[in-house]
């Protein structure tokens, strides 16, 4: 009888132990509304070439790049954002507005997540396709006023549009696969372009942001 105590005593402590440290955990979960981040920005971003690298021939052979960008973080953990690519040509431009969503791991840092839609570049043979470009940040409040960072840029392929019979009610679009790099996120981030080895390397770019003020 006396062990079965000391076991239902053990068990015991073990689900409040288990409870304390959820609670905790659920705590320490960063909030975005308040975070330092929130707000609208105007700033400049530059491509960084891997070391020996000429500007002119930055990554795959094509020459780097420098954009203004205007992105908003929402206070409810959503993202959006405008850059100057959108005013030109291929491959980067024209594109739509960036969507996406960002969150807090410091009371100063965070990353974001958000893609744009595209013409493909080159167009396709025939038929009709969207691409697009994911982009993740990673980003730290410097100040009241500021925001740096890096960007890693991911190209992505063509996706056909395509109509699809809905006949009965039950019926919804369903997405083609080429179409998932829109939605499912890379794993990591690249600051350094020299150190990524493999065929899917991000184009790497450095960030300052300033606030917009009234």
């Amino acid at each position: 009888m006396a062990k079965t105590v000391r076991v239902c005593v053990g068990f015991a402590a073990l689900a409040a132990l288990l409870l304390i440290v959820r609670l905790g955990t659920a705590q320490t979960k960063i909030s975005t509304a308040g975070h330092a981040a929130v707000g609208s920005y105007f700033g400049m971003a530059i491509q960084v070439c891997p070391s020996g690298v000429a500007p002119s021939a930055c990554a795959n052979g094509q020459p780097a790049s420098a954009l203004f960008m205007t992105p908003t973080v929402l206070a409810d953990g959503l993202f959006v954002a405008d850059d100057s690519f959108a005013l030109l040509g291929a491959p980067f431009g024209p594109h739509l507005s960036a969507h996406g969503s960002w969150e807090p791991f410091s009371p100063t840092e965070f990353t974001a997540d958000y893609v744009f839609m595209s013409n493909p570049y080159p167009p396709v043979a025939s038929g009709v396709a969207i691409a697009g470009l994911r982009a993740r940040w990673l980003a730290k409040v410097v100040d009241a006023e500021t925001v740096t960072g890096y960007v890693n840029a991911y190209f992505l392929p063509p996706v056909p549009v395509v109509w699809q019979p809905l006949v009965r009610a039950s019926d919804f679009p369903v997405l083609p696969p080429e179409a998932a790099p829109f939605y499912t996120s890379p794993s990591g981030y690249v600051t350094d372009p020299s150190l990524c080895r493999t065929a899917d390397c991000p184009l790497v770019f450095k960030f300052t942001l300033k606030r917009i003020r009234k």
